[in-house]
């Protein structure tokens, strides 16, 4: 192996790619986290931080790399999550959506709850029989999907059984 291309190997000792701490410093900035909020999720200093955020600000004005929403969609993503928001795939007799669990907290408890019906009907299916009934969904790995709707069924009981202590009827 070259010099060279050592250089360009990405780092294996558990760090994050200078890159990426770049982009991410920049484009949760940019979705209103401060910097010491942006360094506790980056589990690095602050002023890390503002100096890779400054970095990308550069290259940006260089035309080094571009600003696209996607980007900034994928660390809107990345800051949700981080915040407890997950993203859930789950199955009506409709076929498979998504949702954040944001947005399942809004739905009535009836919904909710039918939504997590179906969703144990699909688990408690035969696995090879799963998608005779469910058309799956495009690009996904059906051998992924009931991870998937158990996440969902997880996050809805949790909704629900938070519903319950507090004696909302939804």
């Amino acid at each position: 192996m070259s010099e060279e291309s050592k250089g360009a190997e990405p780092p294996d000792d558990g760090e994050i790619d200078t890159s990426v701490l770049e982009e991410g410093s920049y484009y949760l900035s940019k979705l209103d986290l401060d910097a010491a909020a942006i360094a506790e999720r980056f589990e690095i200093p602050r002023a890390d931080v503002l100096r890779h955020k400054t970095r990308y600000e550069k290259k940006l004005r260089r035309g080094e790399v571009l600003e696209a929403a996607g980007d900034l969609t994928f660390w809107r993503s990345v800051k949700e999550e981080a915040e407890g928001n997950v993203k859930v795939t789950f199955v009506t007799e409709r076929g498979f959506h998504h949702s954040w669990r944001s947005e399942l907290e809004k739905l009535p408890s009836a919904d909710l709850f039918a939504i997590f019906e179906s969703c144990k009907r699909f688990l408690n299916l035969d696995p090879n029989a799963r998608f005779l009934e469910y058309a799956p969904p495009k690009n996904y790995d059906p051998l992924a999907m009931q991870r998937e709707v158990t996440k969902a069924v997880v996050v809805i009981t949790a909704i629900l059984d938070a519903r319950k202590g507090r004696g909302r009827k939804g």
